[in-house]
């Protein structure tokens, strides 16, 4: 199989760093700070002691009791996070921050015209807000938007050009597909923070997905250097290294990565990495789990539905991909996927279905699903339909000689003897086997050239002479053209070679 790594990259838009006005006491500054730093590494604990402690230097601020419930939140407490955030508002009714934590929960849950709501509450109370701004950006990332996302994050950066900001921003450049200025912010935000372990697995992570293995694995180092207990840059360290082959070492290190923290992702990867040496028991509790952890993640349902395909679970299967469907109902692997589950439970025609909806959705030729529904158009006489696809797929690969094969083959079930003829003629200059000899032969016997008839199935018999269907469309070659003893020996022929195959008593 082929292992397909996901790009991966911080969610930096959903936790973002203190931000500080003329507070009194730096302490505090530093606790709220430090607090943040662990909210971006997925340290909720450590985060939430950094906040308490901040309370109790100030007990009555807004911003410390928002960032203590963005941690509570991810924690699962959300009963708590939300008492918080409305202790927060009573605090200090004019603060933006209750309703920016607010909004990043409902990015968390797609409820993206929920976010949108407490942004306009935030940007009632402070208007032009460079954090309204960063979080506005966000929420178009979320919804796919990304360059409509772009000009927010520049209106951050203009306004606050910290590092955390131009993150934010390559995070954008990232889902562009924009390599260059992704790598250019980054460099930026590390230039600002050169002690963060999260911005040099980041920009490991740029490097990794534009190949610069070597590089990026210096880069992942120094962030370990700089924090040994960060499990994302262990996680990129072990894409690093199965793209170098170094496939142990990738185990090992996602092992690391779990071990210090059991995210979703990475039992996703570790998962991918059990399928390739076709441990798929393995695979398979790492997929459970990940779901668990990451229950609305399309992806992982589908890798659910071919592990539990491998293992002969249809049902299971079944229900999986129709999961990650309602998840993402336009994606057109998943539609192939399906397929593929039905077929193995002879529900052809919702496999076709399936098949119609993986093409309409395609970005790219979708050969799969062009060549299932061709199978069945032709099982069901439906040869024009069968050919539109045949056609299709002969467009889009035309240096392909097996598809010309196929139709041919087609045109053939059609009656259109000639297109058939046109079609095998080509194939047979590159691929001269007996089975395509064969089939010129049954085209040219119905055109009635018998000659030429004879001249390929005699080849055909050349190259195979124990294949008894040679033999029977020799004899009915030899009857049309009025042949009958040649016809009675090679039936003869037919019936000996079907004997010697068969196994002895």
């Amino acid at each position: 199989m082929i292992l397909r790594i996901l790009p991966v990259f911080i969610c930096l838009f959903f936790a973002g760093p203190a931000v500080f006005g003329a507070e009194p006491s730096l302490d505090y500054e530093r606790l709220l700070s430090e607090g943040s730093s662990q909210l971006q590494r997925r340290r909720y604990q450590d985060a939430l002691a950094k906040f308490d402690l901040a309370l109790k230097a100030k007990p009555n601020s807004a911003h410390a009791m928002s960032l203590k419930a963005r941690a509570l939140q991810n924690l699962k407490r959300k009963q708590e996070a939300q008492l918080l955030l409305k202790a927060a508002m009573a605090a200090d009714p004019k603060s933006i921050q209750p309703y920016l934590s607010l909004a990043s929960f409902s990015l968390r849950e797609k409820q993206f015209e929920k976010a949108r709501q407490y942004l306009a509450q935030a940007e009632r109370l402070q208007p032009g807000s460079y954090e309204v701004a960063g979080v506005t950006g966000s929420l178009l990332l979320s919804e796919k938007k990304y360059k409509e996302a772009l000009p927010y994050f520049n209106e951050a950066i203009a306004k606050h050009p910290d590092a955390f900001r131009y993150a934010q921003r390559a995070v954008t450049y990232r889902l562009l597909k924009d390599k260059k200025n992704e790598l250019k912010d980054y460099e930026r935000a590390i230039a600002l923070s050169p002690k963060s372990a999260e911005y040099a697995t980041e920009r490991a992570t740029t490097l990794l997905n534009d190949g610069k293995l070597q590089q990026a694995l210096t880069e992942v180092n120094r962030a370990l250097s700089l924090d040994d207990k960060y499990a994302l840059a262990y996680y990129i360290r072990a894409n690093v290294e199965l793209k170098l082959l170094q496939r142990p070492l990738a185990m090992a290190d996602i092992n690391k990565a779990i071990a210090l923290e059991d995210a979703g992702g990475f039992r996703y990867f570790r998962a991918l990495l059990f399928e390739q040496v076709r441990d798929f028991d393995k695979a398979l509790k790492d997929l459970q789990i990940a779901d668990e952890i990451s229950p609305n993640q399309a992806h992982i349902k589908a890798e659910l539905c071919r592990v539990y395909h491998r293992l002969l679970d249809p049902k299971a299967a079944l229900a999986v991909i129709s999961e990650a469907i309602k998840l993402e109902p336009k994606n057109s692997e998943y539609y192939d996927l399906r397929s593929h589950v039905y077929r193995t439970m002879m529900e052809f025609e919702l496999a076709a279905q399936d098949d119609g909806k993986s093409i309409e959705y395609a970005v790219k030729p979708p050969v799969n699903a062009l060549v299932n529904r061709v199978r069945y158009y032709r099982l069901k006489s439906k040869y024009d339909l069968a050919l539109k696809d045949q056609n299709r797929l002969v467009s889009c690969f035309p240096d392909r000689v097996g598809l010309r094969e196929q139709r041919a083959q087609i045109y053939e079930e059609m009656g259109d003897y000639r297109r058939a003829k046109e079609d095998i003629d080509a194939v047979l200059k590159e691929f001269p086997t007996d089975a395509n000899y064969s089939l010129r032969a049954r085209v040219n016997l119905k055109l009635k050239k018998y000659a030429e008839a004879l001249s390929d199935i005699n080849k055909a018999i050349v190259m195979q002479p124990g294949m008894s269907t040679h033999y029977v469309l020799r004899a009915e070659i030899h009857e049309a053209a009025g042949n009958k003893k040649e016809a009675q020996k090679d039936r003869a022929s037919a019936k000996a070679a079907d004997q010697a195959a068969m196994p002895p008593h």
